[in-house]
């Protein structure tokens, strides 16, 4: 799995560099997302716009990484979401649960 951080004074930009956002990744997505969360105190955003797929793990991950955040009282931010991915999401209706640019 292979991503990208960016960290700047009022926001950390997370870059999946992955086609496909399931179960072969979720697990060790997971761990890198956790710990990478717990040691930011600014807006977090993940750039989903290299990944064209995404299966239930996936949404977990980002779910995970939602209540993350929301226990920090902060609201997840999801960037350069695919056509197929937002599709997948409003299907489940976490359109409403992430914030999606």
């Amino acid at each position: 799995m292979k991503f990208e951080i960016d960290k700047q004074k009022d926001k950390t930009i997370f870059k999946l560099e992955s086609d496909t956002l399931g179960h072969e990744i979720a697990p060790e997505l997971k761990a890198e997302l956790i710990f990478l969360q717990k040691e930011i105190n600014n807006q977090f955003i993940i750039d989903l716009g290299d990944v064209k797929k995404c299966d239930s793990s996936g949404l977990s991950v980002l779910l995970l990484s939602e209540r993350l955040e929301r226990e920090k009282e902060r609201k997840l931010i999801l960037q350069n979401v695919n056509t197929n991915v937002r599709d997948l999401m409003k299907i489940a209706r976490l359109d409403r649960v992430f914030d999606i640019s």
